[in-house]
């Protein structure tokens, strides 16, 4: 049974977290790839006002199993999460990136 997801109350406000995991096609430039990630979340959070805490982190340990970039952030509601995932900032960024990916897997909760 799926439960509906309903955000926490934090700090006077709701709070969603938000989470991707990237995984790079064998021979794709990594620091390039990071780099683009960190800089789109960077300019996200300079636009956004409700997005808050975005974290880009890049993989250290060598495993097939291990994705390479992970970013996550913080959210008030799902209606902002959706206003994040569909701005044209976000939306440019997986268009960049969707020669470069072989998996991407996304997590929320509250």
């Amino acid at each position: 049974m799926r439960r509906a997801c309903f955000p926490a109350q934090k700090n006077g406000g709701f709070l969603l977290k938000h989470y991707v995991l990237l995984k790079l096609k064998p021979g794709t430039d990594l620091e390039a790839a990071y780099r683009k990630v960190s800089d789109t979340y960077q300019k996200l959070d300079e636009t956004l006002p409700f997005l808050h805490n975005p974290q880009v982190y890049r993989n250290c340990v060598e495993r097939d199993s291990n994705f390479d970039i992970m970013a996550s952030i913080e959210l008030g509601s799902e209606e902002e999460l959706h206003a994040y995932l569909t701005h044209p900032l976000h939306m440019q960024m997986a268009a960049d990136m969707k020669d470069v990916l072989c998996g991407r897997t996304s997590f929320d909760h509250e």
